[in-house]
């Protein structure tokens, strides 16, 4: 990965460190979006976008109670904002649940 500015190196370090540590996935996902705008060859971010959506899922909490895991699909979104609004819909448009708070937020998976 080579970033094109110094905001860009920042990220790559950020996204390392979170990484290791397993920090938030949420901010993993920032830090991929961020990622993107600072390429020269967006195509090199292709293996991270592959480890992401295998380790990572959107959780759907309903009043607090966990109800669902959706997939993590990173193509397609032209950034993070995109994504989320896309997770959104999905969510209000293909379900029907019932309650008074819908809470959507990012996991890793677990192991199978």
């Amino acid at each position: 990965m080579v970033p094109t500015t110094a905001a860009g190196a920042d990220l790559v370090l950020d996204l390392r460190e979170l990484l290791l540590s397993r920090g938030h996935p949420g901010k993993c996902v920032r830090c991929f979006f961020g990622l993107l705008g600072e390429m020269d060859r967006p195509g090199a971010l292709l293996p991270l976008r592959g480890w992401l959506e295998e380790q990572l899922e959107i959780t759907v909490a309903v009043d607090g109670a966990l109800v669902e895991a959706l997939p993590v699909r990173l193509e397609g979104s032209e950034g993070i904002h995109d994504f989320c609004e896309r997770a959104i819909r999905t969510v209000h448009r293909d379900r029907a649940y019932r309650g008074k708070r819908i809470d959507l937020g990012f996991r890793y998976r677990e192991a199978a």
